[in-house]
C-alpha cells in the first residue's frame, strides 16, 4: 500500500496512476506554486496562513487560484481522511497548467491542482534533545530581484543543490547566504539566533521566504518577553551566537549544535527550551480548538 494519497483536479487516484501532461507548465518550466500543511490531532494546522501565503505567491506569479479556500480547506481535509490513522503533511500545488512549448503562459488556460498527502515526517528525538547538524552552505541563495524566495514555488532547483551540498556532509539543513553575504533561510526552513538572551533572526528584506512557523515563533517571543530582532546577519555573527535552531512546518523548532564543524555554544539554549515548550502549547491549543 502506498504511502501516498494522491488527487489532480478533484480525482483521488492511486499513485501509480497520478500523472500531468508532459505539457504542463509546472512540470517543463517550474511554473507553480505550492504549500505544505499539518494537521495536530487530526486539524489543519495554521491553514489560514498557508493560504494567505498561497495567494500571495499566486499575486506574485500572475497565477489564477481556480479553488476558492474554503475548497482547498476541504481538499486537505479529505487528503488527511482518506490515509492511514496518523498525522499528516498536506502539500497542496497549483500549477499554470497545459500550454504549449512555450515558456510564455499565455496558452495555458486552466490550472492544475495537486495534492499529495503522506504521515507527517518524524524527526529523530536527539535532534530535539541535543540539537542537529547544519551547514552553511557554499551555494548562494537566489536573489529577490531574480526568482523571489518570497514566492513558494516549484522553481527548487536552488535549495535542491544545496541541500545535496549539506547531506553529503551529513547535516540536516543547508544555511543559504544571499549575494550580500549575509544570512537568508536554509533548504526548507528559517533560521533564529539567541545572542546575550536576544533572538535574532534575517529580516524579510534580505531574501527569504515568510516561514508560518517562523511567524508563530515570533509572536511566541514577544509574548514570553523576548527581545527579538528582524535585521541582517552575518555569517560571523551566526558562528559566534549562544543559541540557534531552524523553525519549519514539520521540524517545528529543531535546535542546532552544529555548523560544519563548529559546535553552537548551548544546544538547546534555555531561550530555544522556552520558545520549544511555548511551541508545544501552541499546538495543543490547535487540537483542542472545536
Amino acid at each position: 500500500m502506498s504511502k501516498y494519497i494522491t488527487v489532480i483536479n478533484g480525482r483521488f487516484l492511486d499513485e501509480k496512476d497520478a500523472s500531468i501532461s508532459v505539457l504542463d507548465h509546472g512540470f517543463l518550466f517550474g511554473d507553480s506554486i505550492y504549500e505544505v500543511v499539518r494537521t495536530v490531532k487530526g486539524k489543519l494546522f495554521g491553514a489560514d496562513r498557508h493560504l494567505q501565503r498561497l495567494h500571495a505567491s499566486a499575486e506574485g506569479l500572475g497565477l489564477r487560484l481556480p479553488l476558492m479556500d474554503s475548497q482547498f480547506l476541504d481538499l486537505m481535509r479529505e487528503m488527511h481522511q482518506r490515509k492511514p490513522d496518523s498525522e499528516s503533511y498536506l502539500r497542496v500545488i497549483v500549477t499554470r497548467g497545459v500550454g504549449e512549448l512555450d515558456l510564455h503562459p499565455a496558452s495555458c488556460n486552466a490550472p492544475t491542482v495537486i495534492g499529495i498527502a503522506k504521515p507527517l515526517p518524524q524527526w529523530p528525538a536527539e535532534a530535539y534533545a541535543k540539537g542537529c547538524k547544519v551547514i552553511v552552505a557554499d551555494l548562494r541563495r537566489n536573489p529577490k530581484n531574480a526568482t523571489n524566495p518570497a514566492i513558494k514555488s516549484g522553481n527548487y532547483l536552488n535549495n535542491v543543490l544545496a541541500i545535496v551540498e549539506a547531506r553529503a556532509q551529513n547535516a540536516v539543513e543547508a544555511i543559504m547566504l544571499n549575494v550580500q553575504g549575509n544570512v537568508s533561510e536554509c533548504t526548507t526552513s528559517n533560521v533564529f539566533l539567541v545572542r546575550n538572551g536576544e533572538l535574532h533572526t534575517p529580516d524579510l528584506g534580505e531574501g527569504l521566504l515568510s516561514g508560518i512557523t517562523r511567524g508563530y515563533v515570533l509572536e511566541l517571543a514577544r509574548r514570553l518577553n523576548i527581545k527579538c530582532a528582524e535585521r541582517a546577519i552575518t555569517r560571523e555573527e551566526l558562528l559566534g551566537a549562544d543559541e540557534v535552531f531552524i523553525t519549519s512546518t514539520t521540524r517545528d523548532i529543531m535546535p542546532v549544535a552544529l555548523i560544519g564543524d563548529a559546535r553552537v555554544k548551548h544546544s538547546p539554549g534555555p531561550v530555544t527550551m522556552r520558545l520549544m515548550e511555548g511551541m508545544k502549547q501552541v499546538l495543543a491549543d490547535a487540537a483542542n480548538l472545536s
